[in-house]
């Protein structure tokens, strides 16, 4: 799965830059043959907002490695936290109770046991799409830096920037928050 983002990443990387050039040939152009000094600035700008995009398609990338880092940090650390709550031996007894107990003990200890299995299928299968949906955002991390140079020439802002950033950072750091849930049941 990681080569097949990796080569697609490269691709639109090599797509990204080609789509910035052509618009830096426009704006150059535009700048050439513009006379008026409103026209001159706005242009300029545009070739700042050019220079930013260019900036972001190599530098994204680093941010998604830093941000995918802390996140396997806080995971780590979590993950020593179960191991010294020995949760296989939690886990060995609460099956013995559903299989052995009898009575109130072990119909509870059954439903503890089957709401686990619940839960863990449910993360698996959220574990699945999220692996898809954190794919697809570094594949186009690319074209969104690309997009931040047209956002800003439309109305000075960079909404699909912004939009990729809070939903990729969320995609990512939600994995702790349900290795607590986890922890906690």
């Amino acid at each position: 799965m990681t080569d097949l983002v990796a080569f697609w990443f490269y691709t639109m990387r090599f797509i990204a830059s080609a789509i910035l050039l052509c618009m830096l040939i426009y704006v150059g152009i535009r700048m050439a043959i513009s006379t008026v000094a409103d026209d001159k600035a706005k242009y300029k700008k545009m070739l700042v907002d050019w220079v930013c995009s260019l900036v972001l398609i190599f530098l994204l990338q680093y941010m998604a490695i830093a941000v995918i880092y802390v996140n396997d940090a806080i995971v780590k650390s979590l993950k020593t936290v179960i191991e010294q709550m020995n949760f296989s031996e939690l886990m060995n007894g609460l099956v013995l109770d559903a299989v052995l107990g009898v009575g109130i003990t072990g119909m509870v200890s059954a439903f503890v046991y089957c709401m686990l299995v619940g839960q863990t299928i449910f993360f698996f299968i959220a574990y699945i799409n999220r692996m898809l949906k954190v794919g697809f955002l570094i594949i186009i991390s690319p074209l969104i830096s690309v997009t931040y140079s047209i956002d800003k020439m439309g109305d000075g802002k960079a909404q699909a920037l912004n939009n990729w950033l809070k939903e990729f950072i969320y995609t990512i750091l939600i994995q702790p928050f349900h290795c607590i849930m986890y922890i906690a049941l």
